[in-house]
């Protein structure tokens, strides 16, 4: 064997591990295999059978007597019909998959599978007539005169590919144009080349990376889904969770003992309609899917402070500094933070303690400072007081994630904690 049958035979068989590995991925995968990820794994099978017996071709060349002599011609046989039989499936899996997202005629479908079952007649009639290729008395392999004819068939098979793309191309997102493209391109390149310089097999190669280009893509998308999924889910479960608290029933009750309250005691009177508007934000901030304007998130957090004054009256105090008010920030992002400054740091001081909130308009961002001299804690550590919190480190993701914000905390032993919102002005 040549050094470039040797080199070969490694893609090969590279080939066939690679996709071996993905089969057995989403073979073990948890989850309902559709249409397409059943397509997309008889294309894997076609594809390692195309390469296993090509490479088994390769092992078997130029070696005399019988067995090889038919080992030879079956191996050759078997892979040529496996590659039609990978663009076949191909064709069905590109309309399977478009179909889900746009109207696809079946007709170019059919058309397609048309030529690749002409493809495999005339690989049958190569076993009897030396049409695409030939092997002689020392089993060596020879292309024969028509053997350009098996490559324009899968030409005309990718055109078809092609066109269907563009037909439904504004009903895909970039991303997935990307991955079926290289599908088409990659393929089409190969094969243009081999028919030209015989050596190197570039239309396996192309195969087996187009392929491992779909998984990689299959990935991303069932975690896109799965993500979605989860979302759903969370929303789902607020849904439920505000249907059984029924917030309409605890604002007409909390009104009822504000008016029961009133002219008798101003100060129950007060704290009942603080308390519900605090109760109020805390369930629309459940609901807000996207950043709220600031104000309302310090208002919120106004309403819980009042609430705590008056429950540890002069051990607590509360300082503003607001110049700026003019950004979104997620919801139940400072309120959070203000409320562990209060309970793991004001209150944990035997006098109490003050807590600041500032905010400020740079060049490229705005900040929101909370900073308390308490007794300093680890802001990161799970609070062991047996209630529900929403964590510090939960805040700072859904800063990340909702508009690239970022929060920093420096917290001092018996001194105090300072904690740094910025959200970047370009989100």
């Amino acid at each position: 064997m040549t050094t470039i049958g040797y080199v070969n035979l490694s893609l090969e068989l590279w080939g066939c591990v690679m996709c071996g590995v993905v089969m057995l991925c989403l073979f073990l995968g948890r989850r309902r295999h559709s249409t397409c990820d059943r397509l997309y794994m008889q294309m894997l099978l076609c594809n390692i059978g195309a390469l296993l017996f090509d490479a088994l071709a390769l092992l078997l060349r130029g070696h005399p007597g019988s067995v090889f002599w038919w080992g030879v011609r079956i191996a050759n046989f078997i892979a040529f019909l496996m590659n039609y039989g990978l663009l076949a499936s191909f064709v069905e899996y590109l309309t399977e998959y478009l179909a889900q997202y746009a109207k696809v005629p079946r007709m170019p479908m059919h058309i397609a599978q048309g030529l690749c079952m002409t493809g495999m007649l005339l690989v049958v009639l190569t076993q009897f007539f030396p049409l695409f290729y030939r092997i002689d008395a020392r089993n060596i392999y020879h292309r024969a005169d028509f053997f350009w004819v098996s490559h324009v068939l899968g030409i005309l098979v990718l055109a078809v590919c092609a066109w269907l793309l563009l037909y439904c191309s504004a009903s895909v997102a970039p991303q997935q144009k990307v991955c079926l493209w290289s599908y088409i391109v990659l393929p089409f390149a190969a094969v243009i080349v081999q028919m030209f310089i015989y050596g190197l097999a570039l239309v396996n190669l192309a195969n087996t990376i187009s392929i491992v280009i779909i998984f990689l893509f299959l990935q991303a998308e069932q975690n896109r889904l799965a993500a979605e999924r989860e979302n759903l889910l969370t929303q789902s479960r607020v849904s439920i969770m505000l249907s059984q608290i029924q917030p309409h029933f605890l604002y007409n009750t909390l009104a009822t003992i504000q008016a029961m309250c009133r002219g008798k005691a101003p100060e129950a009177e007060q704290a009942t309609v603080q308390f519900a508007q605090f109760l109020r934000g805390n369930l629309d901030s459940l609901q807000a899917s996207a950043p709220i304007p600031f104000e309302k998130e310090l208002h919120h957090t106004q309403n819980y402070l009042w609430l705590e004054k008056q429950r540890f009256q002069g051990f607590l105090q509360v300082r503003y500094d607001i110049h700026t008010m003019d950004f979104l920030i997620p919801a139940l992002t400072l309120q959070p933070i203000v409320e562990n400054a209060v309970r793991y740091g004001v209150m944990k001081k035997e006098n109490g303690g003050t807590v600041w909130i500032s905010t400020q308009e740079t060049e490229h961002a705005y900040t929101v400072t909370v900073k308390d001299d308490g007794m300093g804690f680890d802001a990161y550590a799970p609070k062991s007081d047996g209630r529900t919190h929403i964590g510090i480190s939960n805040v700072g993701e859904r800063l990340r994630m909702m508009c690239g914000g970022s929060l920093n905390i420096t917290s001092t032993l018996g001194q105090g904690t300072v904690a740094v919102i910025s959200v970047p002005k370009e989100n």
